[in-house]
């Protein structure tokens, strides 16, 4: 068990007296419990057992009084982290809607409307601000420390943990594209382009034939670089911007053709049909949870086996210390969780407070 040699070995005890199940004699002697069969309804297996989630009730304790709870419409959307002791809350940009102040729930019962203070579209993160003081606020530790077999934590806003694992990847760089590709919405819009990295944008390398992109004007070697407000700093925001127009929608698109500055109004059209194997894919990997919707294009993260519900990203994850050691950012497939780095987290927060990232659409008019 990898996870033994976790700096915190007096929990890892305690987790394995809890997760295994013993039976004692007239002596007073611990024996192993003569097998049972398990109904159906009772919890089985090491992540499934109540009291294992009981002893992480302390690991998750103060990070855990960071945690708040972002809503629109009355629909739970993601989890925040409160960053500053005045209301700043970082959480996952895609799941923000584009034209409503969310609202963010305390752990104290309270309810305050967020304003948008920035985003970092490469990492999926939104800063927003609401009106508060004497908040208490994370502090991010280096993931680099936590290896293979680790085990890991996301607080919510109850006593316990919304999750529980281990690390199944260490902290790694991403290449592009090289995380599993994103099951597109049946009903959003569609371009008819093939893409590949550009300098300063998403550089157009196949047009459909009759697609929108092609009625629009637009060519091969065209690098994008603006979408509606959103800025195109690669093929990942691209694609994910694009999927948050409808079909019909015009959407005004700047571009670079060789040195000229072009903005175009494009039509988008309807989805073609998906092809079966991708949605055969794609129910597979849904067999565990329900995924999130952005879960690709992160420039550096760590994996772990953790079910993370996709309205439950945005929260910190922390080891069997408490440490703060990143961000929930993506439920990637049956077995897999992404978490952002804390050592990046921290750095994308300071340039958005301090508007070195732009804020893109404004989401709370």
């Amino acid at each position: 068990m990898n996870f033994l040699k976790s700096r915190n070995l007096v929990l890892c005890g305690a987790i394995l007296a809890a997760g295994l199940v013993v039976g004692s004699d007239a002596q007073g002697q611990a024996q192993p419990e003569r097998p049972r069969r398990v109904r159906q309804s009772e919890p089985s297996g090491f992540k499934q057992n109540p009291k294992v989630w009981a002893v992480f009730k302390d690991v998750v304790r103060d990070a855990g009084r960071s945690v708040v709870r972002i809503v629109t419409d009355g629909k739970d959307i993601a989890l925040g982290t409160i960053v500053s002791i005045d209301g700043l809350i970082v959480t996952k940009n895609s799941e923000l809607p584009p034209d409503k102040a969310p609202e963010v729930r305390l752990r104290d019962g309270r309810k305050l409307t967020a304003k948008l203070v920035g985003t970092d579209i490469k990492l999926d993160l939104a800063l927003l601000k609401i009106e508060a003081t004497d908040l208490p606020a994370i502090q991010f530790a280096e993931s680099k420390t936590e290896v293979v077999g680790n085990m890991l934590a996301a607080p919510g806003l109850d006593e316990g943990p919304v999750a529980i694992g281990v690390v199944s990847v260490a902290t790694r760089t991403v290449k592009p594209r090289e995380l599993p590709a994103v099951t597109p919405p049946k009903d959003s819009g569609f371009l008819g382009v093939g893409l590949e990295e550009g300098e300063g944008g998403a550089k157009i390398m196949s047009v459909m034939p009759n697609s929108a992109a092609e009625k629009a004007g637009m060519k091969v070697n065209d690098i994008v670089t603006l979408i509606a407000e959103t800025a195109i700093i690669d093929t990942e925001t691209m694609i994910n911007t694009i999927q948050h127009h409808k079909p019909g929608e015009v959407v005004p698109i700047k571009l670079k053709r060789g040195e000229a500055e072009l903005e175009l109004k494009v039509a988008l059209g309807a989805r073609p049909p998906e092809d079966p194997r991708l949605a055969r894919r794609d129910f597979q990997n849904r067999m565990g949870s329900e995924l999130s919707n952005r879960r690709g294009g992160f420039p550096s993260i760590l994996q772990s086996d953790m079910v993370i519900k996709p309205t439950d990203c945005g929260g910190p994850i922390v080891d069997l210390d408490g440490k703060v050691i990143g961000l929930s950012i993506a439920r990637a497939g049956r077995t897999e969780s992404y978490v952002l780095p804390g050592e990046l987290v921290k750095a994308a927060v300071a340039e958005m407070k301090n508007g070195k990232v732009a804020a893109g659409p404004e989401k709370t008019k």
